[in-house]
């Protein structure tokens, strides 16, 4: 039996009345859409084209080539009409400024229209007239497996398998904290739909083409463990040129921060291709909250898994310290260049 709130039930039915009163919606992914960002858009998507809707989806930034191979993935348009809708819809964007098409658009959030915000973030502000949120969720994907089942439309190979690829990412393959038994049994009801579970794990975590392999060795290179217990490590611009990548090839890095024993978290800092430095954050303590640490900067998340961005560029530090022949520290001369 499936675990619904009763405030979430109450906002399903809302979007269940507004889906089914819509004839043209249009579906927005996060700017830099992850396989949440994708399979979630595409699962909503692809039922209520059944119903005859007429659908686009949507993000300022193109899919994924982990992402491309679901069904109508390679649709996405990077601009749309506002007038052309009767309906807007975001998933998986924690934050408003992921929806990012309301900074040329402002009229999407003056509520002329319905707004529906599924996310599974806690740092969401509930910014849609519509709010399908829930924190305590895996991921987008996993409210709207909850979604579809509450509404009774039929979940397809197609849709499984988009629900099953978001689900997939955000636990990290099914070995994250957020993998509960809840998550489990749904991920088994998928595959018993025939989603393709060995197409999604090949095309999520292991396809990594040599380039990127590069990129991710000047990461680790570059990573160490400051003196509050954080392990730090970063790429800019030039490192994706040097190796024939860009800024989405960092996908997977964090990971391997995140394994280093003893750390408090682990920061990723990458500059991309629009003058931004974004930071990656992730732990697998259960005593710090990233959320709230990605918050100093304007950023957000998960209390394990969080990110923030700011315009700028990294600039790298080193810092040596000169010991004296003992062993007393206090003797040492710190020079920083």
């Amino acid at each position: 039996m499936l675990y619904i709130s009763e405030e979430l039930k109450i906002e399903f039915q809302k979007a269940k009345k507004a889906l089914l009163s819509a004839k043209k919606i249009c579906i927005i992914s996060h700017r830099s859409p992850d396989g949440d960002a994708v399979g979630s858009n595409l699962a909503l998507r692809l039922p209520l084209e059944a119903l005859g809707k007429e659908i686009v989806s949507a993000s300022v930034d193109p899919v994924p080539e982990n992402s491309i191979f679901l069904k109508k993935a390679d649709t996405f348009v990077q601009d749309f009409n506002y007038e052309d809708f009767d309906l807007i819809m975001s998933v998986d964007c924690g934050a408003l400024k992921l929806v990012a098409f309301h900074e040329k658009k402002p009229e999407i959030l003056s509520a002329q229209k319905p707004f529906i915000n599924f996310d599974h973030h806690i740092s969401n502000n509930h910014f849609g007239t519509i709010n399908p949120v829930d924190p305590a969720a895996c991921s987008t994907c996993m409210i709207l497996y909850k979604f579809l089942k509450f509404c009774d439309w039929p979940i397809t190979i197609d849709v499984a398998t988009c629900l099953l690829h978001g689900i997939y990412f955000d636990t990290g393959g099914l070995v994250h904290s957020n993998t509960s038994a809840e998550v489990m049994k749904v991920c088994g009801e998928l595959m018993a739909r025939g989603a393709d579970l060995k197409r999604i794990s090949k095309e999520l975590f292991h396809t990594t083409p040599v380039n990127r392999l590069r990129l991710w060795g000047k990461i680790m290179e570059r990573a160490y463990v400051n003196e509050e217990g954080v392990t730090v490590s970063a790429v800019n611009r030039q490192d994706y040129e040097a190796c024939g990548t860009d800024s989405h090839d960092t996908g997977g890095a964090i990971d391997y921060l995140n394994a280093v024993p003893g750390s408090k978290y682990c920061v990723l800092l990458s500059e991309d291709e629009k003058g931004l430095v974004k930071g990656s954050l992730r732990t697998q303590r259960n005593d710090i909250n990233l959320s709230d640490v990605a918050g100093q900067w304007g950023g957000g998340g998960h209390p394990k898994a969080s990110g923030f961005g700011m315009p700028g560029k990294l600039q790298p530090v080193m810092s040596w310290k000169i010991m004296s022949g003992s062993e007393d520290e206090a003797h040492g001369t710190e020079i920083s260049f």
